[in-house]
């Protein structure tokens, strides 16, 4: 005859369950929480159906290039030293173009530190102007 234990052994916990809730936990954390980098941003677009803007005294156009770079009143610039080469106070917004092969994050960048130091700002796109 086996003879019988007296003590009792405890069940062992599983780890399992546990790793199972904290990655529903961590999941659900991840789905739940926002980041402020995806938060909306306000802009105008100008539309192609306009007239197109003309560069003058009281019209301030930056152009964002592909390579980064920035070209304000015909003049290629870097971007700092395009947005310190506008005045303190403007009539009109300032509108920022983009070239065809300028990235989208770059655009808003910029627009973003426009909008910092006190500009309203439109948007529109680079490029010729339609045909009649």
């Amino acid at each position: 005859m086996i003879p019988e234990s007296t003590s009792r052994r405890k069940p062992a916990t599983g780890l399992t369950p546990l790793i199972d809730v904290v990655f529903i936990l961590l999941i659900f954390f991840m789905l739940v929480v926002q980041f402020s980098e995806y938060q909306q941003v306000p802009m105008t677009v100008v539309t192609t159906t306009t007239a197109p803007v003309q560069d003058n005294q009281d019209n301030w156009i930056i152009t964002l290039n592909g390579d980064g770079a920035c070209r304000l009143r015909q003049t290629d610039l870097s971007c700092e030293a395009a947005l310190s080469a506008l005045p303190d106070s403007l009539a009109n917004p300032v509108v920022l173009g983009m070239a065809d092969t300028a990235k989208l994050g770059d655009a808003i960048d910029l627009q973003t530190r426009l909008i910092e130091r006190g500009y309203e700002v439109s948007f529109g796109l680079a490029g010729e102007a339609p045909q009649p």
